[in-house]
């Protein structure tokens, strides 16, 4: 794989463009009318309300998703989107979990600090074949609760890596970040996010309010040459931990304005500190 002029990142296709949709697993159903008169207003759910306005006000596509334990707060759409640089979070955990030691080699620091697309190559070879690799990572999805997203383990845009292209909707992704802290090497890599250099330093980084917050981006051009921007975060309180996804296609495609619509999104799970969903291992 070959890693971009200015940063280090798997890259990949953007996928189609979808239309924009917000969900919640917990959104009350609409109350029937009784005997006495009309059913009394549902409240609108203040975090629903604020993602589904951050993503908005977002010039492109953008999408964002929260969640812990049962709850997953979803505005947007991130349907087929890669994960990119993303998906080196599971990958180092797998090769953690394969080697039995918590303590982080350079090779895994290195994919995870500098989103060094070199050293994650060579931890996926490090699992055996790709097939072999593929089912490791896809393990470690699965003990994260993220049932849904299947490894990609051949080549779809060479030559950038195969589990670089994997397809991770936000909802998933954001499932398995909030159980990222519940494992050794959960907790191993998430000290790695929370150490990553100037390429990664946007979005929730260094967010007010919460323990220090392990991100882990992911960016890259589509077949048009526009900029997708993903971000992967563990949010930390003391009331357990949040998984985030945060991800945007910019419209005028480029990654420094993705960056910068990031950090707007992260702005609106910073005013909602209280109100995200949050769980203890």
């Amino acid at each position: 794989m070959v890693a971009l002029s200015a940063t280090a990142c798997t890259i990949g296709d953007d996928g189609a463009a979808a239309p924009s949709s917000a969900s919640s697993t917990a959104a009350p159903a609409p109350a029937a009318a009784g005997p006495g008169g009309p059913a009394p207003t549902q409240r609108a759910d203040p975090l629903q309300a604020a993602l589904d306005r951050a993503v908005e006000g977002i010039p492109g596509r953008a999408s964002i998703a929260v969640a812990a334990g049962d709850r997953v707060v979803t505005a947007g759409n991130s349907a087929g989107l890669p994960a990119w640089s993303t998906s080196k979070v599971p990958l180092v955990m797998a090769a953690l979990e394969r080697s039995g030691q918590q303590r982080a080699t350079d090779r895994m620091r290195a994919a995870i600090t500098q989103s060094d697309n070199d050293a994650a190559e060579a931890i996926w070879d490090s699992l055996g074949t790709p097939a072999q690799a593929g089912a490791a990572v896809q393990n470690v999805l699965r003990e994260g609760r993220d049932t849904q997203t299947r490894v990609q383990t051949e080549p779809v845009r060479p030559p950038f890596s195969a589990f670089g292209q994997t397809l991770w909707t936000d909802g998933a992704a954001a499932q398995f970040a909030a159980r990222i802290p519940c494992s050794p090497a959960g907790l191993t890599t998430l000290g790695l996010m929370q150490q990553v250099a100037g390429n990664q330093q946007w979005g929730l980084y260094g967010l007010r309010g919460a323990q220090p917050v392990g991100v882990k981006g992911g960016w890259g051009p589509g077949t048009d040459g526009a900029y997708v921007v993903r971000q992967l975060a563990v949010v930390r309180t003391e009331r357990g931990s949040t998984g985030v996804m945060l991800s945007v296609r910019p419209a005028d495609g480029a990654l420094a304005s993705g960056e910068a619509a990031l950090t707007i999104l992260a702005n609106a799970v910073r005013t909602q500190l209280r109100t995200l969903p949050a769980a203890p291992c």
